[in-house]
This record gives C-alpha cells, sequence and structure tokens, in this order.
C-alpha cells in the first residue's frame, strides 16, 4: 500500500470514507471493514500542505505592469493580523491493520509517522514598523501580540483499538507517543512600541516588552551550519531524532460511529488530545521589560567625566538599555500542546439496496446513496479554526465508489472536493482532491489538495470488504 497527497490537517474528502483504511487515523472508531491491511514502509502515506488565506503567488509574480515593490507594498498594507499561513507535511514509515478474528469485535491498527507543521499569523504591525519605520505613525502602538507563530517537526508511534459494542455503536481510541525533532513557538507574547509628542525634546520613544521565542533542536543544527555541509550533516542529525529524541510527549485521538437506524450514521472524533516536553538541546530567548527615551542627555561644556575619561554617550545608552529592557538566552525546559483536532459528522442513505452474499449467511443490504454534513476544528494559537463541509457519496458497484464534497473555512469559500476509491482483487486504489476549482490556476490558490494511493487489502473469506 502506498499513498502520495498534498493535503491540509482538515480531510472533508477522506474522513468517513471508510473503503480507505486510512480513513482510522481520521477517526480511530471508522468503520473500516476488512480482516487486515498492510503499509510498504515510506509509501504509505506523503502528504505536504499550503495555505494562506490573504495571498497567493500570483500577487507578488503576476507578470503585469505592476512592480514587484509596489506588490509587497500592497500585501503589508492589505493583510492584518488574523490572516494566517499553514504548512503542513506528513510521510507515514509504516500503516498495519487487523481484526482480531474474522466475526471478532476488535479492530486493531498500529504505526508510525513523520510530520512537521508550521503556522503562523500575520505579524502586521512588526512588518510595518520594517517596512515603513515610525515617521508617519507618531502616537500608534505597534502591538508585540501579533508575533505569533509555531513550528515544529516530530514523529508519532501510534497503536488504535475499534470495539463493535453492538450492531449500531463503535466506539474507538489510539494511543500516541510523540518525538519531537525541532521545535519554534512563540506565542502569548505583550507589549508594544510607541513614538509620542515628548516634552523635553521633540519626540519620547517607549517600549514595554514580554516576549519569548522558545527553541529545541536549533542551537545543535545553527553549529553544524557553522561547519560547513550543512543540509547533509542537518539532516542526518534530524533523522537521529526520530525516535525517543528524549522531547517526548503523550497524546490520545478517541472516537466513536452511530447508527441511529440503518439510514442514519453520527460519528465524531478528537485527535491530538497530547503534549510534547522539550528538555533536550533548549535555547529561549527573552526580551522582557520596559524603556523610556526622550534623547541623549549631552553634558556641557566636558565631553570628559570625572576620571579623566571622554563620555561614551552610546555606550551609556546601551548600558542603560540593556539594564531596563534585557534581552535573556535561556535554557529552561517547556512544554507544548499538539494542535487539537475535533472533527464530527451526520449523514443519511437512501437509495437502491444491492443484495451481495456473504458465505456465512444470507443475502445483506446495502444503500447506494450517502448525504452528509461534516464539521471540522483545529485548535490554533490565535483560537480555534473551524470549517464545514457537505458532501454526497454513491456506491456504483462493489468496485467503485465516488464522493463530492462543498468545504467552507477561511482559506477558501470554493472548496470542491472530488474522492475515487476503486477495488481489483486485493489492491484498492483512491484518489482524493480538494479545491478542485484552484487546479485551473495554481498560481492564483489559496488552498489546493490532492491525495492519492494503493492500499493492498485482505477482505473477509468469501465477501467483499
Amino acid at each position: 500500500m502506498f499513498a502520495i497527497s498534498v493535503s491540509g490537517q482538515n480531510m472533508p474528502v477522506l474522513y468517513d470514507f471508510t473503503e480507505i483504511p486510512q480513513s482510522l487515523l481520521m477517526n480511530p472508531a471508522a468503520e473500516v471493514n476488512n480482516r487486515w491491511y498492510a503499509g510498504v514502509p515510506l509509501l504509505s502515506g506523503i502528504r505536504a500542505d499550503f495555505g494562506s488565506n490573504g495571498f497567493s503567488a500570483y500577487d507578488l509574480f503576476a507578470d503585469n505592469d505592476v512592480s514587484f515593490n509596489d506588490k509587497v507594498s500592497d500585501l503589508v498594507f492589505r493583510l492584518s493580523s488574523t490572516d494566517a499561513v499553514m504548512v503542513n507535511q506528513q510521510l507515514e514509515i509504516f500503516n498495519v491493520g487487523f481484526k482480531n478474528n474474522w466475526r471478532g469485535k476488535y479492530y486493531f491498527s498500529f504505526g508510525m509517522y513523520q510530520e512537521t507543521d508550521v503556522f503562523t499569523y500575520w505579524p502586521e504591525d512588526l512588518v510595518i514598523l520594517a517596512y515603513e519605520g515610525n515617521r508617519d505613525y507618531i502616537g500608534r502602538k505597534f502591538d508585540f501580540s501579533h508575533l505569533n507563530a509555531s513550528a515544529e517537526m516530530l514523529t508519532v508511534l501510534h497503536f488504535g483499538v475499534r470495539k463493535k459494542v453492538n450492531e449500531r455503536l463503535y466506539v474507538g481510541a489510539r494511543a500516541k507517543l510523540y518525538s519531537g525533532m525541532i521545535n519554534f513557538n512563540t506565542t502569548k507574547n505583550s507589549g508594544y512600541f510607541v513614538t509620542e509628542t515628548g516634552e523635553e525634546n521633540f519626540y519620547n520613544h517607549r517600549v514595554v516588552s514580554d516576549a519569548v521565542l522558545h527553541t529545541s533542536g536549533y542551537a545543535s543544527l545553527r553549529e553544524i551550519e557553522a561547519d560547513g555541509n550543512e543540509v547533509r550533516e542537518g539532516w542526518k542529525e534530524l533523522r537521529s531524532r526520530a525516535l525517543f529524541s528524549g522531547n517526548m510527549g503523550l497524546g490520545l485521538d478517541i472516537g466513536f460511529t452511530y447508527h441511529p437506524d440503518k439510514h442514519w450514521t453520527v460519528t465524531g472524533s478528537v485527535r491530538d488530545i497530547g503534549f510534547i516536553r522539550y528538555t533536550e538541546d533548549v535555547e529561549s530567548y527573552r526580551l522582557k521589560g520596559s524603556y523610556e527615551l526622550e534623547g541623549i542627555d549631552l553634558i556641557f561644556p566636558s565631553i570628559i567625566d570625572n576620571s579623566g575619561e571622554v563620555r561614551d554617550y552610546w555606550q551609556n545608552l546601551r548600558d542603560e538599555i540593556e539594564e531596563q529592557l534585557p534581552y535573556d538566552t535561556l535554557h529552561n525546559k517547556y512544554t507544548t500542546w499538539r494542535p487539537l483536532k475535533i472533527n464530527a459528522s451526520v449523514s443519511y442513505d437512501f437509495g437502491i439496496k444491492r443484495n451481495r452474499k456473504r458465505y456465512y449467511l444470507t443475502d445483506y443490504e446495502t444503500l447506494v446513496n450517502t448525504v452528509g454534513a461534516q464539521l471540522f476544528i483545529v485548535n490554533r494559537p490565535g483560537g480555534p479554526l473551524p470549517s464545514l463541509t457537505g458532501f454526497y457519496e454513491r456506491k456504483f458497484t462493489d468496485f467503485l465508489d465516488a464522493r463530492v464534497t462543498y468545504t467552507v473555512d477561511k482559506f477558501s469559500w470554493s472548496n470542491i472536493g472530488v474522492g475515487l476509491s476503486s477495488r481489483v482483487g486485493n489492491v484498492n486504489f483512491y484518489v482524493l482532491a480538494n479545491n478542485v476549482p484552484a487546479f485551473a490556476d495554481l498560481a492564483k490558490a489559496h488552498y489546493a489538495s490532492v491525495q492519492f494511493g494503493f492500499n493492498y487489502i485482505f477482505p473477509h473469506s468469501g465477501a467483499p470488504y
């Protein structure tokens, strides 16, 4: 089994698409129905994602009569501190699932994957201050809380179990062991910089700051960069942290699938209830304090102090700032919480019923059409980000299923997704795509996603899975 995909952490086409075993990673209680499946190591899932609700590549690199400097200036003043940029990548190292017996109540799955997750809000005030300076912004407080970002690379060992409580209810859970490879985290900052009209001089400058950037795994990479061969040696260092790096954490996924009757299905899952404790190679940078400057107090007529030394006004100013507004490098351990993800869906099955004979019982019936809605929420440093999806699924034959979705979220209001799943013998091939209209011109896309793969599945003997 292998899968290659470009998608975000929200995968509306995959969620509850139970013909695909990977749906168990979205909901540990998903109704995946086979004896067992196995993934080809390092090829069972490769995923990458980029999303930006505030700008696209076209905004900067369009071949038109607008200069690049003007395009940058437009972005600087158009984007706000609520605009976000997201990058997510995942590589599945191995993945296996199996039922305890052909009629058993339990389904087990386990595996390991590596993930990179970057999420940052646009630092509006800081970008304007760096780009324009403070000359035209007398009295404006440049807010340090706009610096709000997180980035991490980690590996995850996981083991899940799903139990069939009865014909209507399935419950599941997945335990996770996190191993942090590298982390950057700066959230919950406060403070400001402001320039005002002074009383003893033209201007008065004031800085108040309580800001910190936590890092883990960065200091050793910086040393590698200084030695040369940084790319090869850097990746070698990161790979050495892939398992039991010392920066360890625990997590949990839980979920359920419930059928109020044969037409209705309600599902829900909560993923990544967990944390990572960073204790190795940690280095944090903190700027905490306050300082006010209304000019340098020059002493006339003499520029020589009582000891006979020439007064160094600039060094005195620097010493005074460092005393009142210290910049510290710390080596304290810290904890980060994983971005919590919540899924919930309701669906209705209808349409022509098909009879398929099982080898041990009589015929059974399947409804071929499904319509429903799914809610997805991910917790980010600036607050929860929700998305809402409507979907339609059709079972054309025993070996072909299709799904169409429409999703509204922060990154797109026209996210139309399409999914196909087919089965030939024991080989399941599927292809999923989100935000299909964006593929007509990817340069203008704020979000795009595609995913496809092959699964080798062993169904129940004599019966379709």
